[in-house]
Parts: structure tokens; sequence; C-alpha cells
């Protein structure tokens, strides 16, 4: 089976491009800027790749479906999720909710684990400080999807409660961008993570925060963190409800020192780097015995 994939920054430090180079070390795949033609199938990733390459049919194509942008605040963003879903032969999804929709509207949709790296983000051992230290990840966008409005009224509330910081870009609190290399540190010095955002296809900073035992705090409804075990150490609130939100991380701060970190860790099980490259080959193996 010949994949090429289909990746305008694969040899970068972001979060594609690892994804797509954690297949190529695999698999043996080939990756580059443009679709091949005598490939068994092209596979964008992500779906957004698909853009610049409309009308092309000489293989098979497989989408790589994120997330799609607010349909208000980025109505471009928006049809570009459903155009590409629509067009694609074979839809990849995050989530469960994700492939549910796409299924029901386009056809075979599959959801694979996410690629977490546990080896990169190794259990935190440090005990809990005095003051609580609580972190967001990302990089805030126009759309507002990050939910950093409300990431801000959090900072105002719990001021002198406990500390800010974030990795990433456009948060209202001391903010730096980390490397691949730094994010472990920024995950072990958290005593509780916070996920604002009200769309997300994973977010992988739920699962790292989690392989590396700290308490989240995490909207229903995003994502996959529906898909989440209930267990301690995992707080939820209803999506975009600010008062709700307010609560889920005052329970946390009230309870972060009692939780079983490896458990926490333990929850991210399905998702692995391995995980994702069998589930990826298996499902587009099966794809192409079955395509004419």
């Amino acid at each position: 089976m010949k994949v090429h994939i289909v990746c305008q920054r694969w040899k970068q430090d972001r979060v594609l491009s690892r994804f797509a180079r954690y297949l190529v070390d695999r698999w043996g795949w080939t990756v580059g800027r443009r679709p091949q033609r005598k490939a068994d199938l092209n596979y964008w990733i992500a779906f957004l790749e698909w853009q610049r390459f409309r009308g092309f049919d000489s293989t098979p194509t497989v989408a790589y479906m994120t997330h799609p942008e607010d349909e208000i605040e980025d109505p471009d963003g928006y049809r570009l999720y459903y155009d590409a879903a629509e067009e694609a032969d074979l839809r990849v999804c995050m989530n469960e909710l994700s492939r549910q929709e796409l299924e029901d509207l386009y056809g075979r949709s599959l959801r694979v684990p996410l690629p977490l790296d546990t080896k990169h983000f190794p259990l935190k051992s440090a005990p809990a400080g005095n003051t609580p230290i609580v972190g967001f990840s990302g990089k805030a966008y126009r759309s507002g999807r990050k939910g950093e409005d409300l990431a801000e009224r959090l900072v105002e509330d719990f001021a002198g409660r406990c500390g800010f910081m974030a990795s990433g870009k456009k948060w209202p609190c001391p903010t730096k961008w980390y490397s691949w290399q730094e994010m472990p540190g920024f995950f072990q010095s958290l005593d509780v993570y916070v996920s604002t955002s009200v769309v997300e296809g994973g977010p992988m900073p739920t699962l790292e925060a989690l392989a590396t035992g700290v308490p989240v705090v995490i909207a229903s409804g995003v994502g996959l963190h529906d898909e989440l075990p209930d267990m301690k150490g995992i707080f939820r609130y209803e999506k975009g409800d600010y008062e709700d939100l307010r609560r889920a991380l005052a329970e946390a701060l009230g309870d972060y020192r009692d939780v079983d970190r490896a458990l926490l860790r333990e929850s991210t099980r399905p998702h692995t780097v391995d995980n994702w490259c069998e589930a990826t080959k298996t499902a587009f193996e099966d794809f192409l015995s079955h395509t004419p």
C-alpha cells in the first residue's frame, strides 16, 4: 500500500507535522507539499491541504478532519471544513462526535486514537506547592473558539487564590511559546490544567496534562472530552457556561492535592503513537480493499 501524506510543514515543530512524521517513520509512507498521482491514496493532514488541490481525483483521498471554525465568527473556515469533508473519499476524525456527524452527512468516516507520546510526558513527581498554578494552552484565534474570554474572567475572579500561566499565544496571563521539547516542563509546573475551548478536535493539551498526572477542568461536548472516564481529577463543566466553569475550577482547587496521578495518566491509555499508527494503517488497508 503506497500512501502519500500531503502536509505543507511536515518538517516543523508543529502538532500535525509530528502526526505525519509518526506515520512516515513507522510505515515508510511518503510525505510532501503536493499529492502524488502514483500513490494508492493521498492523505490530507489536515483537511486544509485539500483547498490548494481542489478537483484532484487521480487517487482516492482521505482527509484528517481536525475541527471546524465558528460558523458566525469565521464562516469561511466553517464552510471549508464541510467542503473538504464532502469531497474526500474517507474522513478520519479525532473524536466520536465529529465522526458521527460527518458519517451522517457524507458517508464512511472513522475515528482513530490520538498519537499521545506518553514517553515525552512523564508523570509529575514533585509535590504541589502552597499556591496552586493553573494553566491554559494553545493559540487563541480570531474566532474565539479557544474560549480566551472565559479564561480572562477566571484570571480576574481567582486572582490571589492561585497563579496562572499559559503556553501558546494571546492568553490573559503570563504566556510563553514553548517548543515541543519544553512542553513537558510546562505541564510539570501546573497543579490544574483548564481547557476553555468551545470547539476542538482533541484537544491534545488535555491528554498531555492527564499523562503528566495533572487534574483537568474540561468542557462537556467539546472534542473527545466526553470520551474520557469519570474519575477524581477530571472536573467537567457545560461548554461556554462561565458560572459552571468557575464552579469546576473552584472544585479542582479544593481537590487537586488528593488526586491519584497514576490513574489520571491511565485515562489516556487508548491514545498512543503505536495505536495511532496501527489504526491508521488498518483503516487505509480496509478502505482500499473496498474501493473499486
